[in-house]
């Protein structure tokens, strides 16, 4: 059964994979919802890749037969310096960009400031968490970051929004060592650090940091859990004590991002199929998924106690579930994407089983009027939607700059905000890098799920990039989601890298 699993696991990987590389190569000659042109085709890109590493193939061939010995680094080292100067170019950029953002990033910072003024019973007039409860949690954390910043700031939103910017930084600096970490479990220090140089290039240096939301938050997440869950401990309680703590992180990712739970899900069916025949390790999981449940049921009633004791009061009846997801998800017309009348559709229902029940409905039908052809067809361009852009849709949000504040450098800001900003001169080529780097990781995810693949941390890896792409298939399509799993897809490319490099060996 474990084989099984570990071989099924990695068939349809290889295969969700190779369709979506497929898509990104050839699908730029079709129409699809927030399309994004670049400088460069990607098939041209891949070529362009192939036709560089046969020359450093080659001349690494000619210089390993004249020197045999090969120089050692300390891979450690080198990774611990590079996120200092990672973590000091972040925020310098961030100094020079920071906006505040519109959508909902912009309104649960706003409804945030609201809530630390003492107005906190009006938060909900700003933004409708009565339809999206999940917020809440980040709400809360909003506002205590701002609370903590009101201190020595005076209520300045240009120093809130670098407090912000400092934060998601420090996650991100977070989530490029864990990246590296995570990859030693499975592989030498020295492919680690080709992960390590991918996530930097990858999601290092994104714009991302400087907005505040669930994605950029989410980003730790689960690469922390995987880390946590599957690195070595020297005793039993140490075990006990990091898995316990992989699921609360698991948990807590989940009340931010419901993305992030998918990572859990992974590594609990693999360590289920895996501890068949071992009743005490079974138990183990048993008690985990226990102490998910707990944490969550901590999490929700902490919530509802602050929502209760700062008098903030939400409409049950108003909550969209996933059901709602479910039908944007399918819809033809907007694409699979954020649909305004989807919204007032599901408004018009006065209970949640009212429209939980119109909203399955309603996407079923969408699904039988698309038909087989048009369904697959459908899918492909959703597809194309969230994996065709390299920047994970930065800007491609409404209202996404708010407030573009002053200069606070005429020369390096306004140079930076020419790169960053979507009107900016050189956009353009910013979008063309950051795409050009995406191929490059996607076509070493492809290759990753090719040949045997026997070893249990790499499956999970590609049980959850598989549930994150089914979730895409299924809700609410869009590709900053894809974000929090960065992380995920650099160490699987340093597995298609390791791969390639002893083929070619």
């Amino acid at each position: 059964m474990k084989k099984f699993t570990y071989q099924a696991t990695q068939k349809l990987y290889a295969l969700i994979v190779g369709i979506i590389f497929l898509l990104i190569l050839f699908g730029q000659w079709c129409s699809y919802r927030m399309k994004k042109g670049f400088l460069v085709p990607n098939i041209v890109i891949l070529v362009g890749f192939i036709l560089v590493g046969l020359v450093i193939y080659c001349w690494r061939y000619k210089e390993n037969r004249k020197q045999k010995e090969a120089r050692t680094w300390n891979y450690d080292l080198v990774v611990k310096i590079s996120l200092i100067v990672l973590f000091v170019i972040q925020i310098f950029i961030a100094y020079n960009i920071v906006f505040e953002p519109g959508w909902d990033a912009g309104a649960i910072y706003n409804s945030a400031k609201i809530f630390v003024s003492g107005n906190r019973a009006d938060v909900v007039k700003r933004y409708s968490f009565s339809m999206y409860p999940n917020n809440l949690l980040l709400l809360f954390i909003e506002s205590a970051i701002i609370s903590f910043s009101n201190l020595f700031a005076n209520e300045n939103e240009i120093v809130q929004l670098m407090v912000f910017a400092v934060l998601n930084s420090m996650i991100n600096v977070a989530a490029c060592y864990l990246t590296y970490k995570s990859a030693n479990l499975i592989f030498k220090k020295k492919i680690a650090f080709a992960a390590f140089i991918l996530a930097v290039l990858n999601f290092g240096l994104s714009p991302w940091n400087v907005i505040f939301y669930s994605d950029s938050l989410g980003l730790i997440f689960p690469v922390l859990t995987f880390y946590l869950f599957m690195k070595p401990n020297k005793t039993e309680k140490m075990d006990w004590i990091s898995k316990i703590i992989a699921v609360i992180v698991g948990c807590i990712g989940y009340n931010i991002k419901p993305q992030c739970f998918i990572m859990l899900i992974a590594l609990f069916i693999i360590r289920f199929f895996s501890y068949l025949k071992d009743k005490k390790k079974l138990l183990q999981i048993v008690i985990l998924a226990g102490c998910f449940i707990l944490s969550l049921i901590t999490i929700k009633a902490s919530v509802n106690m602050i929502c209760e004791r700062s008098k903030i009061v939400l409409d049950s009846s108003q909550t969209f579930g996933m059901s709602h997801f479910l039908m944007m998800g399918n819809n033809e017309e907007g694409g699979g994407v954020y649909s305004e009348d989807d919204v007032t559709y599901s408004k018009s229902f006065a209970t949640p089983q009212e429209r939980k029940k119109a909203n399955i409905q309603r996407a079923f039908e969408r699904i039988k009027d698309m038909g087989a052809a048009g369904y697959s067809r459908f899918l492909a361009k959703k597809m194309l939607t969230v994996y065709n852009v390299g920047t994970y849709a930065w800007g491609g949000e409404g209202n996404f700059f708010m407030t573009v504040f002053p200069q606070p450098n005429n020369r390096i800001s306004a140079f930076l905000r020419n790169i960053y900003y979507t009107d900016g001169k050189y956009y353009d080529i910013f979008v063309t890098v950051k795409q050009i780097i995406w191929v490059f990781v996607m076509g070493a995810v492809a290759v990753s799920g090719l040949g045997k693949e026997n070893r249990q941390e790499v499956i999970v890896l590609m049980l959850s990039i598989v549930g994150l792409t089914l979730f895409e298939v299924l809700f609410e399509a869009r590709a900053r989601y894809l974000y929090t799993y960065a992380p995920v897809f650099c160490i699987l490319a340093a597995s298609g890298i390791e791969k390639l490099s002893n083929k070619l060996s």
